[in-house]
């Protein structure tokens, strides 16, 4: 299923910015506008075009199978309920001009969830009548396989084992359909092996055939879609039609007049997971070289970025003082470490919500903060030629080092493709260095415009930025993943969502490596990272990168170890629909599905909660426990040592396209 959502996301893009009547200074908060504006469900609007966004990216790759095809409606079912609740929420008055745009719009995400939630059950019914098809068809290759492995297996085995590796390592349907067809040719004379081969191919075969039924069903399912998408995308111009030009609301904030810098953007201190800061101190005492163990022990002391604070008003009318950062300096870690530029520890911090989309973190300090005012956001976004200021940390003789730049918005909408999705940044040459990750970019007042996340090489001046309209939209939504979170049934669509997501990935013929990166969880790199970068020790360029940073080395080497797992088994089956778990979410962060292979095989997915998000914690036999990671047999050598501290990450981008 193809989902081409562009004239949709228009649309709903347009409407995050639709003006009604006056509201109150965004910056400081206060009491919601008399008059209806659109500014009321501006955060469900940009919600929804994101969902739109992500879903046009991901069904490129993830619609193939039944996995990411389910992921995708639900991901849309939700988006768009949330979006019809908003609006439904407001009552404009009779006459007032909101009302028949408002009207229309919640009629066609009406038609356009209804439809995609008949979809979605069409799916997932037919995967529950070939469940027994699956399962017969796993007993029947099982009982094959048996056969041959016995002390003294036919003749017949020969070639038969050929065939059933074939089988084994298919990493399509139309690979399992030939390796069926060539165990059907095979001419064999044992009777018993016979009787388990033809087993085999007719329960193979019975459920091709219900999967090629299902795809003839769902082959006018793109032209159904064009419709119901032009439909919305029409409603939707009705509604921005009413509203125009207004700013995204951030009233929630409590924020300073002129803020000060210099307490309000904080270094950000890292370690890494517990397990792989303990296996790097492990290898710098059984060193004799002291290049290697200064080496070992530098990565062990962890990384360093910036971040900026924000004070949030909280439902029950007080407030909690918020740090937003990158993605990218915490998501390696367990622990954050605050500190401001004259040396003041202000604790630690755990992450609250890192956005898989965008390269943002939000964190919460562990013990309360004397802080009554954090950042403003600008009231408008950045304009091309508009003064800039950015301000962090970046590393000067090997530690980090509070610095404020200056300089000019030279592309205030830079789409770059970071081979996930293309995304939106903000262009300026303010000149930031590494270890400036996680700063604000302000205006000269003050007011945040948006936050430091990569420097072009091989140009000078050129810093990206991610929009402080993106910021906002991860601001609100980690303060719903907590209360969300809490509840059991949210809990299970959410980790189902994740499963989904995962094995859909995975499954695509060409599947983007910088987003499984991300769902790997750092409990698993820290129980079985070092020992997956012992089994790519002599690959050169992970030698490079494990000289210049060995934490995501592991965490990489320890997802082409779960992804290799899966490959042996032919990788995820297509008709695999991640159904409700064998065991219930054990808890409020474990949860495991058993997922069928394509060989028909079964495995367990162990799923974690970190980061405020549902990443892989494990993969293993169904049958047997996770194995426990044995001891490096070897490491690529550690480069040149580095400083007592590193930066967070080189500010380098993906090529752009």
């Amino acid at each position: 299923m193809r989902l081409r959502l562009a004239p949709v996301l228009a649309a709903s893009l347009a409407l995050a910015a639709c003006r009604g009547g006056a509201s109150k200074d965004p910056r400081a908060g206060g009491a919601t506008p008399a008059v209806v504006t659109c500014a009321a469900v501006t955060a469900e609007l940009a919600t929804f075009g994101e969902a739109l966004e992500t879903a046009s990216a991901d069904a490129k790759t993830r619609g193939v199978s039944y996995a990411g095809r389910l992921e995708l409606l639900l991901s849309f079912e939700g988006a768009a309920g949330a979006l019809h609740d908003a609006l439904g929420a407001l009552h404009p008055s009779q006459g007032h001009e909101l009302e028949a745009p408002l009207r229309t719009a919640r009629d066609a995400l009406d038609r356009s969830g209804g439809f995609a939630r008949g979809e979605r059950d069409a799916l997932e019914k037919h995967a529950k009548e070939i469940a027994p098809l699956a399962k017969e068809t796993q007993r029947a290759w099982a009982l094959l396989r048996a056969a041959c492995d016995a002390k003294r297996p036919p003749a017949d085995c020969a070639g038969v084992r050929g065939v059933v590796g074939k089988f084994d390592a298919a990493e399509t349907p139309a690979d399992h359909e030939r390796a069926v067809t060539e165990l059907a040719a095979l001419k064999l004379s044992s009777p018993p092996i016979v009787r388990v081969r033809d087993r085999a191919v007719a329960a193979s075969k019975a459920i091709q055939t219900a999967a090629k039924a299902r795809a003839d069903a769902s082959a006018t399912l793109p032209k159904q879609w064009a419709s119901v998408q032009k439909d919305l995308a029409g409603a939707m111009d009705g509604l921005v039609g009413a509203c125009k030009g207004e700013a995204p609301r951030s009233a929630e904030l409590v924020a300073a007049e002129r803020p000060d810098p210099r307490k309000l953007t904080v270094l950000v201190h890292v370690k890494p997971p517990a397990g792989v800061e303990r296996a790097l101190l492990s290898l710098a005492t059984a060193s004799t070289d002291e290049d290697e163990r200064d080496f070992y022990k530098a990565r062990a002391e962890g990384a360093f970025g910036s971040g900026f604070v924000l004070v949030q008003r909280t439902d029950k009318g007080g407030s909690e003082v918020l740090v937003v950062t990158n993605r990218h300096v915490v998501e390696l870690g367990d622990r954050a470490a605050l500190e401001l530029a004259d040396g003041t520890s202000l604790g630690a911090a755990e992450v609250v919500y890192s956005s898989p989309t965008h390269d943002l973190a939000v964190l919460r300090p562990t013990t309360a903060l004397a802080v009554r005012e954090g950042f403003a956001f600008s009231r408008a976004p950045a304009k091309d030629q508009q003064v800039v200021i950015a301000t962090g940390f970046p590393g000067l003789v090997g530690r980090p080092s509070y610095q404020t730049t200056k300089g000019y918005v030279s592309n205030e909408s830079f789409k770059l493709d970071d081979g996930s999705r293309p995304l939106t940044y903000l262009q300026h040459t303010a000149p930031i260095d590494p270890g400036s990750s996680g700063g604000p970019l302000t205006d000269e007042s003050g007011r945040v415009l948006g936050v430091n996340t990569l420097k072009v090489t091989g140009r000078d001046s050129v810093g990206l930025a991610v929009p402080s309209r993106f910021v906002l939209d991860t601001l609100r939504t980690a303060s719903t993943v907590a209360s969300r979170h809490a509840s059991a049934a949210d809990r299970k669509r959410s980790a189902r969502l994740a499963c989904l997501a995962f094995l859909g990935e995975l499954g695509a013929a060409e599947p983007r490596m910088l987003v499984l990166e991300q769902m790997i969880s750092n409990h698993l790199v820290g129980a079985a990272g070092l020992d997956a970068a012992s089994a790519l020790g002599g690959e050169e360029a992970f030698e490079h990168l494990w000289n210049t940073d060995s934490v995501r080395a592991m965490r990489i080497a320890t997802l082409v170890q779960v992804r290799a797992a899966f490959m042996l088994g032919g990788g995820p089956s297509v008709l695999e629909t991640c159904g409700e778990p064998d065991e219930a979410v054990a808890s409020d962060d474990q949860a495991k599905y058993h997922v069928r292979l394509g060989n028909f095989e079964t495995r367990d997915v162990a799923l974690r909660w970190e980061h405020g998000r549902w990443k892989v914690d494990g993969f293993a036999a169904s049958s047997a426990a996770p194995p426990k990671p044995a001891s490096p047999k070897k490491l690529p050598p550690p480069g040149p040592p580095p400083g007592s501290r590193r930066p967070s990450r080189k500010l380098t981008p993906p090529r752009a396209k």
